[in-house]
């Protein structure tokens, strides 16, 4: 008999007070899930598409990691109010594109604790040199044009850039520092340019996947340059049998 009271139909009193709590969880619900999934894509279409232009003090022709500022005219007040100075990064882009007049990208300028989603990067035909670490440990570059005018590339510049699959050295090239790409294991082909002098120790050093280099004639390889690399394994291969 109990169980039956417990089963009796609920009341229309009980019935209207549960639709009640249905419109108004639908109310709130809806629109907060819209709001949150609008603010996702801008999210998303920040980090993917937004071309940022550095923001350099004027005068300056090194771009390191003191000169480099992000700039954006719907975050900037939120970046610059210090606040949240961890937020002081390049976190949100994928792609910059460094302002014409720069002559050096001096050492440590893109530091991989604030590159993280760092892509793509284009380079002023101003730029004579590439610093010490300028790139390096940019997990995310996958791909790099160097600008005809470049003469010098550092030791240690794009190292450990391990998915950078492609890059264009410039006719003006003369000199590849020591671990310039070292442990870049995507890049596959590199074209070492007839005005190079000179690679440095270990510059190409365990990119394991870099199967593909053009050398011109007289160029003063150092040692271990290509070390750890599909060529220099069949370099070595050859050499042993012609001998």
């Amino acid at each position: 008999m109990s169980e039956e009271m417990n089963l009796s139909p609920e009341t229309e009193e009980q019935l209207r007070a549960k639709k009640r709590k249905r419109r108004v969880r639908s109310a709130i619900l809806y629109p907060a899930i819209l709001i949150a999934l609008s603010f996702l894509c801008y999210f998303l279409y920040r980090i993917d598409d937004f071309v940022h232009v550095c923001r350099i003090p004027p005068g300056t022709t090194v771009v390191d990691s003191g000169s480099i500022k992000p700039y954006d005219p719907v975050f900037d007040d939120f970046f610059r109010s210090g606040k949240h100075p961890k937020l002081q990064s390049y976190l949100m882009y994928r792609h910059y594109v460094i302002p014409d007049g720069i002559t050096e990208i001096g050492e440590s300028a893109f530091p991989e604790s604030g590159c993280l989603f760092l892509r793509s990067v284009e380079i002023p035909g101003s730029v004579k040199k590439i610093g010490r670490s300028a790139f390096s440990e940019c997990c995310n570059l996958t791909t790099i044009e160097l600008p005809d005018g470049l003469e010098t590339i550092d030791p240690m510049a794009f190292r450990r850039c391990v998915n950078l699959k492609r890059v264009e050295l410039p006719d003006s090239l003369k000199t590849i520092g020591g671990g310039a790409f070292a442990g870049c294991t995507a890049l596959e082909k590199i074209r070492i340019p007839d005005g190079v002098t000179e690679i440095g120790i270990g510059a190409f050093l365990g990119c394991s996947s870099l199967s593909d280099v053009e050398l011109p004639p007289g160029v003063n390889i150092a040692p271990d340059a290509f070390e750890g690399t599909p060529y220099q394994q069949a370099a070595e291969k050859e050499r042993n049998t012609q001998s």
